[in-house]
């Protein structure tokens, strides 16, 4: 079984069993690195500047983000949006696409399951709109029937939001499925893949989401749709 302690320098030196991630991650050797090197050869403001570090520093930014797209197969780079953590991520849809395009007619489907974060926006949104929020209710094994999916998605359904990997549970939800059924009837769909996508594979092209959120070194958004406010992306 690998030692994966040997790319934590603070597990190294330390005995003890760090629990805590959900709060704060401890960072690996090659981020720790990465970091490093940026601050000793590029250290500048991105985007910002037409000086020669600056240039050089916002090269190594979309660098980054040329990264990201290939680990996600992203359809292009521009759909990859850097954020300060997956809760501000949420945020962002709720804001930007949930109080613009939801209605008094519509409904908002999560799972029982979700993480606050996941949750709390929604509830908001809600409010605001007067769209009605309406929960999958999982099994006792933590597990979504295709009953329950085919019962709760309907012509009214205009936005998902779910967890791809329970963080309480770690039960693995059918999204591809609810992607399908949910687009199928005009909605769109949120995946909070916070759990999933730095423990799986995952091609953002072919599960098809809207929104593919996850924390990944620093956090991100992957967003599809090029209708949203300028203040996110400009296609």
């Amino acid at each position: 079984m690998a030692d994966y302690k040997k790319d934590f320098p603070l597990l190294m030196n330390r005995s003890i069993a760090y629990l805590d991630n959900a709060a704060t991650e401890q960072r690996p050797v090659s981020v720790l690195e990465a970091e490093k090197n940026f601050y000793e050869k590029y250290n500048a403001n991105p985007l910002r500047g037409l000086y020669e570090l600056g240039v050089e520093a916002t090269e190594q930014y979309e660098n980054a983000r040329e990264r990201v797209r290939r680990f996600l197969n992203a359809g292009s780079a521009k759909e990859i949006i850097f954020t300060r953590n997956t809760t501000e991520s949420i945020n962002l849809v709720a804001y930007s696409y949930g109080l613009n395009f939801l209605n008094a007619d519509d409904e908002i489907l999560v799972t029982v399951m979700e993480h606050h974060s996941n949750l709390l926006p929604w509830q908001m949104v809600a409010k605001a709109t007067g769209a009605r929020l309406v929960y999958l209710d999982c099994e006792q094994d933590g597990t979504l029937t295709p009953e329950e999916i085919k019962n709760k998605i309907t012509s009214h359904t205009k936005l998902a939001a779910i967890g791809h990997v329970s963080n309480v549970l770690g039960c693995i939800n059918p999204v591809e499925t609810i992607i399908e059924k949910v687009h199928a009837n005009g909605g769109v769909v949120l995946v909070d893949a916070a759990q999933s996508a730095p423990h799986m594979k995952v091609d953002v092209v072919k599960l098809d989401a809207d929104f593919y959120l996850f924390p990944h070194g620093i956090h991100m958004l992957m967003l599809k749709y090029k209708m949203l406010c300028v203040m996110i992306i400009c296609r």
